[in-house]
């Protein structure tokens, strides 16, 4: 199984949404039970994704107004395109990923 990469600072942060294309960025907590059995879902879909500490990254969190856990946050060119928050199965995430992709294109 694939691992997330965690973006531990604002730099990596802003790399990561500068970059050109689809971005799936999972926001979590350490204490999150369900972000836990996400990550392996957010994990299995063939996109770039990240996820990053929403207790760490609190201007982040603001800036988007992340209100609970886990929210997954799918961005195109640096670009907010879409929200979900709380459990998703694979299939349901590339699903959800293969509708917003098509429709913001």
């Amino acid at each position: 199984m694939a691992t997330l990469l965690d973006l531990t600072s604002a730099e990596q942060v802003g790399a990561a949404l500068a970059a050109p294309g689809l971005l799936l960025l999972d926001v979590y907590t350490q204490s999150c039970v369900i972000c836990r059995r996400v990550e392996p879902m957010v994990a299995a879909v063939a996109v770039r994704a990240h996820k990053l500490n929403a207790e760490r990254h609190t201007e982040f969190t603001a800036k988007y107004d992340i209100r609970g856990v886990p929210t997954l946050l799918l961005f195109r060119d640096g670009r907010l395109i879409d929200r979900r928050s709380g459990f998703s199965t694979a299939s349901a995430l590339r699903d959800w990923i293969g509708a917003k992709a098509t429709n913001e294109a």
